[in-house]
């Protein structure tokens, strides 16, 4: 999906360095797959962990560590009363994410602070035309979507009917977006006197994977960039796309988070384990604990052999072993952040590939952590 944890062949070029902060890169061309040049961008803002810890999908696995996890039990604890109710309904579905869209559009907020005095003095239609810039790449209701960012009630309305019922959050904020911005802009002051204290650590570790990473952009060509840092996703260059936006999270972590403009793709990536804060020395790898757990599952055993035999897009995955697509897709999850499968991305076209190479990884990762 564009917005949440969902691909993606070397170029001619390798990708310079860049300052990270900036929006400087260097145009590449992948003649395997399109003629179209692109730049990679890196964006290291602690502010969008700010957005990506509101969301539901924050904290739910141990690829966060233990006391990060209570740190956002507590945190929401904290909430005066009332304001857990609107995460809820508002920023524990993917608004929560797409809010960020609007961090893409203005580089300029580095901080919590910063990005919260636009929040409160940003127009609502220029807010909502940012959250629902994935949407105007559908030529069916991208005119609804400028019309509506312009207060055209009855694109609204319309709007409403054509988004996805699934997409709740989108509904509520349809409803009233005026409203729906204020209420963003409540929820997130509450929130940023909890995040306040952690958001200097945060901004540590995304610059330290973004320093760890300088041999990759100095030697690697810009899909293959794209394919190591976001552990998996593969993405085809599109037309019209001109930026592919790379940024380091803590929160998001193992997912990848992915937001879309109308000449950009933006990759809220996990950042690597070498980067997180850690003192002890008896933990497993990261790596080693993702890998077994996500070989220790018949359904995802399954899965595997299926990939074994060719690419596959969900949909066959789903109707091959006789369930759902949200089952199917949390499992692909699991795998995909075990560096198991790859996930081959090219506009609306989306398929799975298994990583052959990461299955002998198994015995050799978990003997190298034993080994005296």
């Amino acid at each position: 999906m564009a917005a949440r944890p969902t691909t993606r062949r070397p170029t001619t070029a390798a990708v310079a360095a860049t300052r990270p902060g900036t929006s400087t890169g260097s145009p590449v061309r992948d003649f395997g797959a399109s003629s179209a040049p692109f730049k990679i961008e890196w964006d290291v803002r602690p502010v969008y962990d700010f957005l990506f810890s509101l969301s539901d999908d924050a904290g739910k696995t141990d690829d966060l560590p233990a006391s990060d996890r209570e740190w956002l039990k507590t945190a929401h604890a904290s909430m005066p009363k009332g304001v857990e109710d609107e995460i809820e309904a508002l920023f524990e579905s993917e608004i929560a994410i797409h809010v960020a869209s609007y961090l893409v559009v203005r580089p300029d907020l580095k901080t919590v602070d910063q990005f919260l005095e636009a929040i409160d003095t940003v127009d609502t239609a220029v807010l909502l035309r940012a959250m629902l810039l994935d949407f105007l790449r559908d030529p069916e209701i991208g005119d609804l979507v400028e019309r509506s960012a312009h207060g055209d009630q009855e694109a609204l309305a319309a709007l409403r009917t054509a988004v996805p019922e699934y997409k709740s959050g989108f509904q509520v904020l349809l409803e009233d977006p005026v409203a729906s911005h204020h209420r963003i802009a409540a929820v997130l002051h509450a929130w940023a006197d909890a995040f306040r204290p952690i958001e200097g650590r945060i901004a540590a570790m995304l610059q330290r994977d973004y320093d760890q990473r300088a041999g990759d952009r100095a030697t690697l060509g810009a899909s293959e960039l794209i394919e190591t840092t976001t552990n998996g996703i593969r993405w085809l260059p599109e037309v019209g796309v001109k930026r592919v936006i790379l940024a380091p999270s803590f929160f998001s972590r193992p997912y990848n988070f992915l937001l879309a403009g109308d000449d950009w793709r933006f990759f809220g990536y996990p950042l690597a384990d070498d980067a997180l804060d850690a003192d002890d020395r008896l933990a497993p790898p990261l790596a080693v604990i993702r890998l077994h757990r996500a070989l220790g599952d018949e359904t995802r055993l399954r899965i595997l052999k299926l990939l074994a035999g060719r690419d596959l897009y969900l949909t066959e995955i789903a109707q091959q072993l006789d369930l759902s697509k949200p089952t199917i897709k949390h499992h692909l999850a699991i795998l995909r952040a075990a560096g198991l499968v790859t996930i081959v991305e090219s506009g609306s076209i989306m398929y799975y590939s298994l990583r052959r190479g990461r299955i002998d990884d198994a015995s050799s990762e978990l003997g190298a952590f034993l080994t005296p």
